[in-house]
């Protein structure tokens, strides 16, 4: 969508009138400036009858395990301590420990028949980010943020049009692969922080007589060295300057939130003396972070949730996990649809891969590719189903299986990229988007 130079001249001509009563509900956009970059939007779509995409990956680091969630199996040595419960959809069932996403399934489609070849962290991070194998003929692919940036972003857009919260281990999902550097994700480690070293340690005015001694340095070297890298650095100096004067910051700042708001995605058994609980609630503020980051224009937004890798302990664990979940996943697909902003934001529930069957001697599980479950929600899709089905164990899938590469395309049809097409590679090289035979998800359409 093009950049929105002055939404306000166009609000009254082109808002439906049931565009414009839902912005007026939304308490407090008005004070923070966001309601005319809403009004934007809406008008923009008003016009083109194509609604502005976005995406929301909510990422289980680790891999969390599909029995113990979303593809409940009891009984024998090898099922789930946790009792199913029903969702809004009959005859669809989760685990107990998510009761609040029961609520909400008729929004979202679970795919029980992932199967993957990858059950190494790295390279099924890798996998499940780009669509292809870390091995695949030696092309750098881009993270899917990156892409999204690249096919979606707005190029006048002051915020940076990818951004990753509470990355905290050695994931990096915000590499560019063959993209060009100013498609990198911007990664929040606090955000209680926000964009740290924002803000100019001088006045505005010493900081302008700077801008403009390093733009004619800049002007010179350019002059002696014409290269893509040269050009690149002055865009992310240039990008970098004019968001420290950027009105949409205010969307890093949580604390504008009403506080009533900001408990509906804090965790609900919450304990502040806990650290792995506080890196919880830390997921809790990161969602909330996305939904307001989503009000504004930024395209993708990806929320870490660490510790899925439950080799000890694993239904203590996922309990815990579950839990931490539960209330700020809830929240934000609420908040979308009250704002309705929820068939334009895919967001996206998966990890790396899922766990095995069998439980190991320290009461855990291990890693496991074979067969897996993710979660689609909103973003269009027809919601309220289930794709695919395990065995009685969850251990081989039986029907419908769906491979990385089909996952990406789906995710890539449901936000009006086309999943078929090539980019420009390394050395001249055209790249597909995503594996060659990817399919998307056709009943989700």
């Amino acid at each position: 969508m093009p950049a929105i130079r002055n939404p306000q001249s166009t609000i009254h001509n082109r808002l439906s009138r049931r565009d414009a009563l839902r912005l007026a509900t939304v308490g407090g956009l008005s004070a923070s400036g966001w309601l005319p970059v809403l009004a934007g939007h809406a008008a923009e779509a008003a016009a083109s009858g194509k609604k502005h995409k976005s995406c929301i990956l909510l990422y289980m680091s680790g891999g969390a395990s599909h029995i113990d969630t979303f593809d409940l199996k009891r009984g024998g040595d090898t099922g789930t301590e946790f009792q199913p419960i029903e969702t809004s959809v009959p005859g669809i069932q989760i685990s107990e420990h998510l009761p609040q996403i029961a609520k909400l399934m008729h929004h979202g489609a679970i795919i029980r028949s992932m199967s993957t070849a990858e059950s190494d962290h790295d390279r099924g991070r890798y996998l499940m980010h780009t669509g292809f194998s870390r091995s695949n003929g030696g092309v750098p692919y881009p993270s899917l943020g990156a892409l999204i940036s690249s096919e979606l972003g707005q190029p006048g857009f002051l915020l940076p049009n990818f951004v990753v919260c509470n990355l905290h281990d050695r994931l990096d999902p915000a590499f560019t692969g063959y993209l060009p550097p100013q498609h990198r994700g911007l990664i929040l480690q606090s955000l209680d922080k926000g964009i740290e070293d924002i803000q100019p340690v001088v006045s505005q005015t010493e900081l302008k007589g700077r801008l403009d001694v390093l733009g004619q340095l800049d002007a010179a070297f350019r002059s002696k060295y014409q290269a893509a890298s040269t050009s690149a650095h002055q865009a992310n100096y240039a990008r970098s300057f004019d968001l420290m004067r950027a009105e949409q910051l205010k969307a890093f700042d949580l604390s504008l939130e009403p506080a009533a708001s900001r408990r509906r995605y804090t965790p609900q058994q919450f304990d502040p003396r806990n650290s792995q609980q506080t890196g919880m609630r830390d997921f809790g503020k990161g969602c909330l972070l996305a939904r307001r980051l989503i009000e504004v224009g930024v395209p993708f937004v990806e929320v870490v949730l660490q510790s899925w890798d439950t080799h000890q302990d694993n239904f203590a664990r996922t309990k815990s996990l579950s839990e931490a979940l539960d209330a700020p996943w809830s929240a934000l697909i609420e908040d979308l649809k009250d704002r309705g902003l929820l068939d334009s934001t895919l967001v996206v529930w998966m990890g790396e891969f899922g766990r095995t069957p069998r439980i190991n001697l320290n009461g855990g599980r291990d890693h496991f590719g074979r067969a897996w479950s993710t979660v689609l929600m909103g973003g269009g899709l027809k919601g309220g189903q289930v794709i695919g089905r395990t065995d009685a164990t969850g251990g081989t899938v039986e029907d419908r299986p769906v491979s990385a590469a089909d996952f990406m395309a789906t995710i890539c049809q449901a936000l009006g990229i086309d999943w078929d097409k090539n980019n420009d590679g390394p050395g001249g090289r055209t790249v597909r988007i995503t594996a060659k035979g990817a399919q998307p998800i056709k009943e989700l359409f």
